[in-house]
């Protein structure tokens, strides 16, 4: 199973592994986050300083992870998700070093994570790559994480 970028035909499956986690998992912090990017996926993370990695199983997406342009310098890391049969394999830490990768090429300076206190092997994840935390944001009942790891050039 390799990594590799998202392609138009990966829609339906990347929605469902997105959307199935969220709803099983995450019920209450969905309204937290908006999924407007999950519409047009190829235009939302289309851009030429934009990516969006998928693993792919045998024509099934068991791990996602997107970057997004947020200024010159900074760049977004989104849409982390796993399978949850697919956990504690890597899957996680090797699209987490394809983003990290990829930012570099691009000449980020600092790659931004933004996440709910119940995502914690997103957050384990982000500290293990070297993320810190460096701001929390009570949004009405949701805390909201946001960790930053600058890029080594």
């Amino acid at each position: 199973m390799e990594i590799r970028k998202f392609v138009e035909a990966d829609v339906e499956n990347v929605r469902e592994l997105i959307l199935s986690i969220l709803e099983a998992e995450y019920p209450f912090d969905r309204k937290a986050y908006s999924d407007t990017d999950l519409e047009n996926i190829g235009a939302s993370y289309g851009g030429s300083r934009d990516t969006f990695f998928v693993i792919d199983d045998e024509n099934k997406i068991i791990a996602t992870a997107g970057i997004k342009e947020d200024s010159r310098d900074t760049a977004l890391l989104r849409r982390v998700f796993v399978d949850s049969q697919q956990r504690r394999k890597g899957f996680g830490s090797r699209l987490m070093d394809a983003a990290i990768a990829f930012c570099r090429e691009c000449g980020y300076k600092e790659l931004v994570f933004r996440t709910t206190s119940k995502m914690t092997q997103a957050i384990e994840l982000c500290k293990k790559k070297g993320f810190k935390e460096v701001e929390k944001l009570d949004l009405g009942g949701f805390l909201i994480h946001k960790f930053a790891l600058q890029i080594p050039t």
